[in-house]
């Protein structure tokens, strides 16, 4: 792990970029279900992000829980303090959701991750559609 210090003069101010608040490399850590959330800072980014997410379904009255996955998550701007924040494009027609955003301070990150997406289930020869869910917060440290 290290750390890049940068620092920009704005307006005869001495501002530390957002590389300078996330320490670079990977990072490991766990959702509050205690599923793996995983990703590297590099370049001023969030690279490879991917976190296990159980959701909670309903179709047709049943309810379950899935697990699922959020990856294929491309590279996300680290912006001021260390913030980043990542919608998937409404590709779709709002099928599935997916939002993941976060902080990199040091070596510790915080974070939260939503998904949405379609659930089906199969009853009495009928098809059944109904939504999966799930807002999870996460945390990870620097390896």
């Amino acid at each position: 792990m290290r750390s890049l210090l940068a620092w920009t003069t704005v307006g005869g101010l001495l501002v530390a970029s957002p590389s300078a608040v996330a320490a670079s490399g990977s990072y490991k850590g766990r959702t509050d279900q205690n599923r793996a959330v995983s990703f590297r800072v590099a370049g001023g980014q969030v690279r490879d992000f991917q976190a296990g997410v159980l959701t909670f379904c309903m179709a047709g009255g049943d309810s379950s829980f899935e697990t699922d996955a959020v990856a294929n998550v491309p590279p996300i701007r680290l912006g001021p303090g260390g913030r980043f924040s990542w919608t998937a494009p409404d590709e779709t027609d709002g099928i599935i959701e997916m939002t993941v955003t976060g902080r990199v301070r040091g070596g510790r990150a915080t974070g939260t991750v939503i998904l949405r997406r379609p659930h089906s289930s199969f009853e009495d020869g009928t098809t059944v559609f109904g939504q999966c869910s799930a807002k999870r917060r996460w945390t990870a440290t620097a390896r």
